[in-house]
C-alpha cells in the first residue's frame, strides 16, 4: 500500500473534490483518480461513487471505514519514519517532567555522564500531559512523567504507552514567606477558598490536582495566572501574586517561598514513571541506557 494513496483519500474525503485535491498536491487529476482506483483495488470495495446528476462525491460504508482507520494509519507510518531517523542518527529523545526533573533526573545525569551515556540523549522539557502525547506522536522515545492515583490505567496507557512506576508523593502548597498563612505547619484545602492561585498549566498534571481539591471542597479556583515555566511559576509565588500546589518534593530553592503540606485525609498522589510505547523498538545501546536509568531510579523494566 502506498501512504500517499491514503493522504490523497483522506484529503478527497475532506473536499469531495478530485479537481481540488489535484491543485492540493499540484498533481494531475487522473493521479488522484488512479490513487483512488489502487485502494479500491486493494480493499476490493468501493470507496467513493461520483453522483453526476447532483455533481456530489459520495462515500460509500467502506470508504467510511477506511477513514476511520487512514487516522492512526497515516499516525504510525510518521512515527514510524521519525523513529527510524533517531535509530540512524543514534539520538535518544528523553521526555522530562519539569519537576520530575528537578527533583529526580539531576541526581543521576552525573553518573550518566561518568558512564558516556549523556552526550546521547536528547532533553525534552515539558509537563506530563505534552510529554505522553509526544510519546504517542513519535517525537520522543522515552519520557520521566508524573500521573495522578486518581487517574485511571486506561487513562494513563492509552495508545499503547507502557508505564512504570518508581516513586509516589504527596502535594504541598507553596506560598510567599510575605502570605499571612506562611507560618501555618499544615493547611486543608478548604482554607484556600479565598485565595488567588499561580498554576502549572494543562500540559502539567498539577492544573487537575487543585481542580480536583476545588471541587472536592466546593469552590472555584481564583486562578490569576496558568505558565509552563516552573521558574516563573516560583517568582510569581515569591511576589505574592498567588499561591500554588506542587509535589512536596519539588526543589524549592527560593528563599521567599515556604511549602505546607496539606491535612485532607482524601488527596491525590503524585506517582513518577518510566513510560514508553509498547511496539518501539529499542537498540542494544539504547537499552543499556534506558535500563541504566531505570536502575538509578530505583525500579527495573522489562524490554
Amino acid at each position: 500500500m502506498n501512504i500517499q494513496d491514503i493522504q490523497y483519500f483522506r484529503k478527497l474525503y475532506a473536499l469531495r473534490n478530485f479537481s481540488k485535491v489535484a491543485k492540493f498536491y499540484n498533481v494531475s487529476q487522473p493521479a488522484i483518480s488512479n490513487s483512488i482506483k489502487r485502494l479500491e483495488v486493494l480493499f476490493d470495495a468501493k470507496l467513493m461513487i461520483r453522483e453526476s446528476s447532483r455533481k456530489e462525491l459520495l462515500i460509500t460504508p467502506a470508504g467510511e471505514q477506511l477513514f476511520q482507520h487512514s487516522i492512526r494509519i497515516i499516525n504510525e507510518f510518521e512515527t514510524a519514519k521519525k523513529e527510524i531517523n533517531r535509530l540512524n542518527a543514534k539520538v535518544f529523545n528523553l521526555g522530562l517532567a519539569s519537576v520530575i526533573e528537578n527533583t529526580y533526573f539531576y541526581k543521576i545525569a552525573e553518573r550518566l555522564n561518568d558512564k558516556g551515556l549523556l552526550n546521547h540523549i536528547k532533553i525534552y522539557e515539558s509537563g506530563s500531559n505534552s510529554l505522553r502525547k509526544s510519546l504517542q506522536n513519535g517525537k520522543i522515545d522515552v519520557a520521566l512523567i508524573g500521573s495522578l492515583n486518581t487517574e485511571k490505567l486506561s487513562e494513563i496507557t492509552q495508545n499503547d504507552l507502557i508505564i512504570q512506576n518508581f516513586a509516589t508523593s504527596n502535594f504541598h502548597i507553596f506560598l510567599s514567606k510575605k502570605h499571612p498563612l506562611a507560618q501555618k505547619r499544615g493547611i486543608f484545602f478548604s482554607e484556600l477558598k479565598n485565595e488567588n492561585f499561580v498554576l502549572l498549566n494543562q500540559n502539567f498534571v498539577h492544573l487537575k490536582v487543585a481542580q480536583i481539591l476545588s471541587k472536592a471542597n466546593n469552590f472555584k479556583l481564583n486562578v490569576v495566572l496558568e505558565t509552563n515555566n516552573v521558574g516563573f511559576l516560583m517568582d510569581m509565588v515569591s511576589q505574592n501574586v498567588g499561591i500554588t500546589i506542587l509535589s512536596e518534593v519539588a526543589q524549592n530553592n527560593h528563599p521567599g517561598i515556604v511549602s505546607i503540606p496539606l491535612l485532607d485525609k482524601i488527596q491525590p498522589q503524585l506517582i513518577a514513571s518510566i513510560a514508553y510505547r509498547r511496539n518501539h523498538y529499542f537498540t542494544s545501546e539504547q537499552k543499556e541506557l534506558l535500563n541504566f536509568i531505570a536502575s538509578e531510579l530505583g525500579t527495573e523494566i522489562d524490554l
